[in-house]
Order: C-alpha cells, then sequence, then structure tokens
C-alpha cells in the first residue's frame, strides 16, 4: 500500500512540476484578439512571454513571412496558403478553436433546424471565408436554400439585428454569428435568441477548425517554446473545466476581457467551442477541413491540401 501511495505522490509531483516549468528566455507571440485570446488569457501575464495582440489578418500573415515571431495564432486557412504558396516554413502545432459558427434568430421566429431557413432570408459575414463556406456547406448538406447577403465582419450584425420600434431597420429574421457576439446580444441587448449550432451539421466532418497555433521550426529557444505550448493545452483545459474560476483569474489583464465583462465571459466560453488538439494526432482534421475549402472557395488554397511536412 505504502508503495502504491509512494508512486501516485511521484506521479503528482512530475505533474506538477512539468505545469510550474519557467520560460527562461523570451518567446514572442502574436495573435488576434476574440476566442484565441480568451484561449490564452490567463498566460498573458507570463514571465518572458512577450505578446503581440492584434486586429485583422495582415500583421498575423506578415509574421508568417517575415518570421518576426516564435509563435503565431492565426486562421488555420492563413497559414496553410501561406505554406502551399511557400511564403512560409512554419509549423502547425495545434488547433485551438473549432465550429463558433452559429444560425441565430430571435425568439419569436422559429428556429427548431436548419430546415426552419429554407427559402429565408439570411444575414451573414466572411463571405468566401471559413464562417460563409460552414454556413454554405450546412445548407447544402441538409438540402436547404436560403437568401444569403453579407457585411464585412461579424461584428457589423449587431446594428441591422438590435433593431427596434425606435429605429427606421428593419431586423433580419436570421443571422450568421458567432460567440461571444451570441451572448452580446443576449446580455447587453436583452435579446431572447433562438441559436443554432452548425458544427455537426456537415457531412463526414465533425471538427471544424478555426484558429491555429503555428510555430517557427528555426526559433532559437525551442524549450522554451515547448514549456509554452505545454502550458496553453493546460490553459485550455482549465479554461473548460472551471470556466467561471478562469473568467475571475483573466478579466483585468486585457482590455478586451474588461470591455466584455464577466457575465458575458462566462456565458460565451461554452458556445465558444475552444479545445485543444495536436494537429500532427489528427491529421484527418485538418485534410478535410482542407476539402471542404476546395469545394466551396478553391482560391484560398488553390485546390491543394496540405503534406505531413506541415506538422511540428
Amino acid at each position: 500500500m505504502k508503495k502504491y501511495l509512494s508512486l501516485i505522490i511521484l506521479i503528482l509531483i512530475i505533474m506538477l512540476s512539468g505545469c510550474n516549468k519557467k520560460i527562461e528566455n523570451e518567446v514572442k507571440v502574436i495573435l488576434p484578439s476574440g476566442t484565441p485570446l480568451i484561449a490564452v488569457g490567463d498566460l498573458l501575464d507570463e514571465e518572458n512571454v512577450k505578446y503581440d495582440i492584434v486586429s485583422g489578418a495582415d500583421l498575423l500573415t506578415s509574421a508568417l513571412v517575415s518570421k518576426s515571431h516564435d509563435v503565431v495564432i492565426l486562421p488555420l486557412t492563413a497559414g496553410m496558403k501561406l505554406y502551399l504558396n511557400g511564403s512560409s516554413n512554419y509549423k502547425l502545432h495545434s488547433m485551438i478553436t473549432f465550429g463558433n459558427t452559429y444560425i441565430v434568430s430571435r425568439d419569436s421566429t422559429s428556429l427548431d433546424s436548419i430546415v426552419d431557413v429554407n427559402e429565408k432570408d439570411i444575414l451573414a459575414y466572411g463571405q468566401n471565408n471559413t464562417p460563409d463556406i460552414i454556413l454554405k456547406a450546412s445548407l447544402e448538406a441538409n438540402d436547404v436554400k436560403a437568401n444569403i447577403t453579407y457585411v464585412a465582419g461579424v461584428g457589423d450584425i449587431i446594428p441591422y439585428f438590435v433593431c427596434n420600434d425606435l429605429t427606421e431597420c428593419k431586423a433580419p429574421s436570421y443571422i450568421l454569428s458567432a460567440e461571444p457576439t451570441i451572448t452580446t446580444l443576449e446580455l447587453k441587448y436583452n435579446l431572447k435568441l433562438n441559436v443554432l449550432s452548425l458544427s455537426n451539421l456537415i457531412s463526414n466532418v465533425n471538427d471544424i477548425p478555426q484558429a491555429a497555433i503555428f510555430v517557427n521550426p528555426d526559433a532559437e529557444h525551442k524549450d522554451d517554446i515547448k514549456i509554452l505550448l505545454e502550458k496553453i493545452e493546460k490553459n485550455i483545459n482549465d479554461l473548460n473545466k472551471n470556466t467561471d474560476e478562469y473568467v475571475k483569474r483573466i478579466i483585468n489583464k486585457n482590455s478586451y476581457f474588461e470591455k466584455l465583462g464577466e457575465d458575458i465571459l462566462k456565458r460565451s466560453i461554452p458556445r465558444s467551442n475552444i479545445k485543444f488538439m495536436l494537429a500532427s494526432e489528427n491529421q484527418d482534421v485538418v485534410i478535410n477541413y482542407c476539402n471542404l475549402l476546395n469545394k466551396y472557395n478553391n482560391k484560398i488554397l488553390a485546390g491543394k491540401v496540405v503534406d505531413e511536412k506541415i506538422y511540428y
């Protein structure tokens, strides 16, 4: 009995020491705001890690081309595109956000299944990019046709959807949206909503990866990068195990969190589909995603599929 107890204690010590490893040399990370930032939120004050938090894709893709950062978190599509056209040799380590794409209606408008939007109007965003591709694939897989109009980004939909009797606009019956925008509509604008996830409505596709972690294979301090990646994995596990405590820890670590507020963060995280998935162990997920992109917009990857050399 004592031997088993000693073994358990030893395992716990090893596990805890692994989680508490220190990053000795500076690791530079660039990432977008939104759910990827939430995914690493409790690591923003990690010693010897320099975070550059940006808006838009231009600075993220520039980082891959210029090799300015050790770790780049960005849409998987962007990282694969640069790899396939020879502009980047960054390696795909993991995927951290999935299927954060929903059809939403007000409570008074039926949305029990995707069939309810047949021949209806949907206000969407991200035309010909991942959110739009997920929408189109979901409609096609369920033999549903809809009239889709577009705005530039998910936040641009809000002014159209919060119409009321005091405004001159007419709110669309259905919108394409994502977290934390959906929870913002519910809590900030006091809207009662129907929310339908599109993540499981596409034939032969179970996981739709969105944000991914790419690593510079020529980075100087690989051991420190490894420690950071392990910390990110643990952080995401903690995020999902105890969301409320996680939000309390991160709320003052970035103005983005403060602006959203605790209530929106707590409610939106479970629907944000943040999870950690090693890419090398889930190559089928990446390949299926490539095939999905090539079917609905073959300009993104030029009809190509990534090979095994992309994995870190």
